[in-house]
């Protein structure tokens, strides 16, 4: 995949608070969130329609858009349609991220000395 491969190519550097660097590949980082969702299809006659089995599941990625970047009249939320496998790679991404965060700001706790 061309984005896949243009994104490996890109790291993020990471100070640590003992001012040595890190590089992480870009592409093992992502946010948002992934959602998994049941739903009825409305087909005439399927039994989902009449409170049986929902279709699915199926998975998207959901991004906040930021309100400096949102355009008048769209929404607030970006959903991209997920495979399975891609559902349990971007949870790894986003898992990756959470890491990175919270190490960051415990690194910048303990650089400041606040409890």
């Amino acid at each position: 995949m061309e984005f896949e491969e243009s994104l490996a190519k890109h790291e993020v550097v990471v100070e640590d608070h003992d001012h040595s660097t890190a590089k992480l590949p870009a592409h093992l980082l992502s946010k948002g969130k992934v959602i998994e969702r049941m739903v009825s299809c409305g087909k005439k006659g399927c039994s989902c329609t009449f409170g049986g089995r929902l279709h699915g599941p199926y998975y998207y990625l959901v991004i906040n858009i930021p309100p400096d970047k949102r355009r008048p009249g769209l929404p607030a939320q970006k959903w991209i349609y997920l495979t399975k496998e891609e559902a349990e790679r971007f949870r790894r991404r986003i898992r990756n991220m959470h890491i990175l965060m919270d190490n960051m700001l415990s690194d910048l706790l303990n650089e400041f000395h606040i409890e």
